[in-house]
């Protein structure tokens, strides 16, 4: 073999072997590739309201959720068995969301394209999974999840997930976004917060456990996110945070009532024009623009 054909066969071999391994890389970035985490609520105490900059949120050149479509999933073996009062009283705080005033200290916002939020939030009932849960820490499963188990997933579809898996980070909950056979929906994730002091609103209502009032609580807190900035590119300040991040752990009233009489302890949510005009209660950092709907 002359020194030329020897020089070309080596520089196809070389091209072969850059070609695989990017493409090998290429498959291993879609293999690993996640829904992002969106709006955490952090337990008590982990990240406060932070003062820098402006405590207004901007919009970041998406959309919003003009109108949500809510079914629950409940995730895991113990759903089965020994749910509690967990399933019935989320059935409760669901259907009653929609049109109440804590609803409404959302509806301020607007997308890129001018749609406005709204307090039509209808909830469509819930599923019983009993199989094994998956933690937080893969947004892939979860969303594989709901993928699994909603038969019909809508683009205002919100699909929060509740495990039976006690916490294993520092946060209680969380809102993400992905697609289902091509359609794009929005969900969350909860972890079983019985007996987490960490998450715990320290609700004085008694009818209900104090498990139930965790997930009220943080509910509220990835509902109201996922209708403001659905998809990431949508409504938080500039530091990250959204709306519910910027009231997180503060309440102005020891409960809210919802739209069919049911009561909850509840946090706030962020409002620019709340805290332009001066008319919100302080967040943890003193910045008055939060509202709770009560």
């Amino acid at each position: 073999m002359n020194l030329k054909r020897s020089r070309f066969v080596w520089l196809v071999a070389v091209f072969c072997v850059v070609t695989i391994y990017v493409n090998a890389q290429s498959l291993d970035v879609h293999k690993n590739h996640q829904p992002p985490i969106l709006g955490p609520h952090w337990a008590k105490g982990v990240k406060p309201a932070k003062t820098g900059g402006s405590p207004d949120m901007t919009l970041h050149g998406g959309e919003i959720m003009p109108n949500a479509s809510v079914q629950a999933i409940f995730w895991g073996t113990s759903w089965g068995t020994s749910p509690g009062d967990k399933i019935t009283e989320m059935d409760q705080w669901y259907l009653g969301f929609g049109g109440s005033n804590y609803a409404g200290t959302s509806d301020e916002y607007k997308g890129v394209s001018g749609d406005q939020v709204s307090s039509q939030v209808s909830y469509g009932g819930h599923f019983v999974d009993t199989t094994k849960a998956s933690g937080g820490g893969s947004t892939s499963a979860i969303l594989a999840e709901v993928c699994k188990v909603i038969p019909n997933p809508q683009t205002n579809g919100y699909y929060p997930v509740y495990t039976d898996v006690p916490r294993k980070g520092n946060y209680c909950a969380y809102h993400s976004w992905g697609a289902c056979n091509g359609v794009n929906v929005q969900f969350a994730f909860f972890w079983k917060l019985d007996g987490d002091a960490g998450c715990d609103p320290q609700s004085t209502i008694t009818t209900y456990s104090q498990g139930a009032a965790a997930l009220a609580n943080v509910s509220g807190h990835e509902l109201s996110e996922a209708r403001t900035d659905p998809r990431g590119a949508g409504w938080f300040d500039s530091s990250g945070a959204e709306n519910g991040d910027k009231c997180a752990w503060t309440f102005d009233a020891p409960y809210v009532t919802f739209k069919n009489g049911t009561k909850w302890k509840i946090q706030g949510e962020w409002s620019n024009n709340a805290y332009d005009s001066g008319t919100g209660y302080p967040n943890s950092s003193g910045q008055k623009g939060c509202l709770q709907g009560q």
